[in-house]
């Protein structure tokens, strides 16, 4: 191994503590928060783990509903003293439960329905660029001549009607 090899893998590793430590601090500080948010988020852990979208992307949208739904669980322990002793009963709450759960339910309801919404906006965003191109052809036909709509000019197709 070189030394330039081996100069990037421990910055890399340098880059990784400096993120690390401060979140195991700050985890430490505040335990009860972190505990309750950490049980809060199992659904999150799960979708990670099926998660094969590239960028995990059901992962980002699911835990981030998924922490939504935990706001509930942090008001909880906060509004009780935000001790050890206050966590069990905080996560004994099934409305706290139900909020995380939908909260996640949610980020995989958005992430399952995106790819349609996406496709219906570039239909419609594909009708729309032909329409302007097909009134900008007709334009120069009605200036120019037919000549000018050639080979490869916009042709009008017509629709077929569904018989039911």
């Amino acid at each position: 191994m070189s030394d330039n090899s081996a100069n990037a893998a421990s910055q890399i590793g340098i880059k990784t503590w400096m993120i690390i430590v401060p979140i195991v601090l700050i985890a430490l500080i505040f335990m009860p928060s972190a505990v309750v948010v950490g049980a809060g988020m199992i659904p999150t852990v799960v979708a990670r783990v099926v998660d094969t979208s590239p960028g995990k992307r059901l992962s980002i949208t699911v835990g981030g509903f998924n922490l939504i739904g935990c706001l509930y669980f942090l008001h909880l322990i906060w509004a009780a003293g935000h001790g050890m002793g206050d966590i069990r009963p905080t996560l004994g709450d099934s409305y706290g439960w139900l909020c995380a759960l939908v909260g996640a339910g949610v980020g995989w309801v958005v992430f399952g329905f995106m790819p349609a919404v996406v496709g219906k906006i570039a239909d419609t965003q594909t009708a729309l660029r032909l329409r302007s191109l097909t009134k900008d052809q007709d334009r120069l036909v009605e200036e120019w001549g037919e000549a000018v709509r050639g080979a490869y000019g916009v042709q009008e197709v017509p629709k077929v009607e569904d018989e039911d």
